[in-house]
């Protein structure tokens, strides 16, 4: 009894009240029933005492079997009550004991399916927490690779020079996740090696800018079968050369892959990290070859930007030839000239004291007085001459069919013409016109070649300028 008032201690109230006033109907309605016919109809006026013990004796089987019976009912139900108060702290590996096919077993079988849903939603609620969180870390990396492919397209459609393009896609790539190790080699075809161009997060840079041997290692066959080369924990079996690479650059894992220009391998990209176990994704390779193509963006950028500057002839300041032009000219006429057995002179006109002038009156005012002499010398010129500005304050001319006596007459007439050109309005008088200096060759007395004539003709430019000052 003291174990069952006990237990209906753990059931809550209204049905610990309930349950109460169930065993005293249980004992009180047997016994009144017995007393009942005791008295009316067995014993009705001398009742003997082994009877009405007989009596008491079978009620109290009675009123055992009552609370028995009512024992079965509560202990499941206050065991099934401690069972969903421990589920509902948090214990999602208990459940409840399911003793019988009854209403109550029913109940503990649908606790127990609950129990379990509700296992089954947190962990799929914790499975979709990691999912997400790597879903925000990819889109984290994508957003960083586009902000990086942004800038890196700006700084190509600029014109930047090719070693910053190199070191900021180095960069980038470098920092799209734990600042990985990553280096950029270049094919030197003359060489037939691979030439570390840019690199980033590595600690001996010494040994990562060694070039390497096309052909040998997985960098240098990388370049020559032009195909990826993947080494995680996927890679089916390892060798000497792999063990080798991981030593010389500190890494664990890597993925290499071929720069690509007009089907012809330019060079390698090589990205890696030092964790103890990865894979590469699909994603990561696909990224990598965008910045791949990046680069091989780059290098045809600054190839065709080579390109240019050697078909390009004309100064933008002045609108004259530049020393290039007027160089491969002056090697034609030069040519001409012996063939025909024919004068071709050579004629380098420098401006006096420009530096001083430009620090006096700012660069602008430079810029604008070379505009006005290169004019005033264009326009002492037949058509069949050539000037070209040939540093920044000198002026190179070609003269076919001049001799130097020729040359010399046509040197004088220009600075002649330069003395009367204003550059300046608003300086003052002395600042207002500049001096020109000149020196004069003509082939084949002073040379048979561009660079003898150009050579001679300096020459007697600074001699000009020391009997000026003199």
């Amino acid at each position: 009894m003291t174990e069952i008032l006990k237990q209906l201690s753990l059931v809550p109230k209204p049905l610990r009240y309930k349950l109460m006033l169930a065993f005293s109907l249980m004992s009180i309605i047997p016994l009144l029933i017995c007393g009942y016919f005791a008295v009316n109809f067995i014993f009705p006026k001398y009742p003997e005492i082994g009877s009405i013990s007989l009596i008491i004796f079978i009620t109290l089987i009675i009123t055992i079997l009552g609370l028995q019976l009512a024992k079965g009912m509560i202990e499941p139900i206050a065991q099934m009550a401690l069972d969903a108060k421990r589920i509902a702290g948090g214990d999602l590996e208990h459940s409840v004991k399911v003793t019988g096919e009854d209403e109550i077993g029913d109940l503990g079988k649908s606790l127990n399916a609950m129990t379990q849903t509700i296992k089954n939603n947190i962990s799929e609620l914790r499975s979709y927490g990691e999912k997400t969180k790597d879903i925000n870390i990819d889109i984290n990396k994508k957003v960083m690779a586009l902000s990086g492919l942004l800038q890196i397209g700006s700084l190509i459609s600029t014109g930047a020079e090719l070693q910053l393009i190199m070191d900021m896609l180095v960069d980038k790539i470098a920092h799209i996740e734990d600042s990985n190790p990553t280096v950029i080699m270049i094919l030197d075809s003359d060489t037939n090696t691979l030439d570390p161009v840019a690199l980033a997060n590595f600690k001996s840079e010494d040994v990562v800018r060694r070039p390497v041997l096309l052909g040998h290692g997985p960098l240098g066959r990388a370049a020559v079968d032009i195909t990826d080369v993947i080494i995680d924990k996927n890679l089916e079996e390892t060798s000497p050369d792999i063990e080798k690479l991981r030593e010389t650059y500190e890494i664990k894992n890597c993925i290499i892959m071929p720069i690509i220009l007009h089907e012809k391998c330019k060079g390698i990209l090589m990205t890696g990290n030092k964790k103890e176990v990865y894979t590469y994704t699909t994603d990561d390779k696909e990224l990598l070859r965008v910045f791949v193509k990046q680069v091989a963006i780059a290098l045809e950028n600054d190839t065709l930007i080579k390109k240019a500057e050697e078909l390009e002839v004309v100064d933008e300041l002045t609108g004259l030839y530049n020393d290039k032009f007027i160089k491969d000219r002056l090697e034609e006429e030069i040519k001409r000239s012996i063939i025909y057995q024919r004068p071709c002179s050579f004629v380098l006109l420098k401006i006096a004291d420009f530096e001083s002038y430009c620090s006096r009156r700012g660069r602008m005012a430079g810029e604008a007085a070379l505009k006005k002499i290169a004019k005033a010398v264009s326009e002492n010129l037949t058509p069949v001459d050539r000037a070209a500005r040939f540093a920044d304050n000198e002026f190179a001319i070609v003269l076919p069919e001049r001799n130097k006596r020729e040359a010399d007459n046509i040197s004088k007439e220009i600075k002649k013409k330069l003395a009367g050109v204003i550059v300046d309005p608003k300086a003052e008088a002395k600042l207002q016109t500049l001096e020109a200096r000149t020196g004069i060759s003509e082939n084949p007395i002073d040379g048979a070649s561009a660079v003898e004539l150009i050579s001679k003709a300096r020459q007697r430019l600074a001699e000009d300028a020391k009997a000026t000052k003199a």
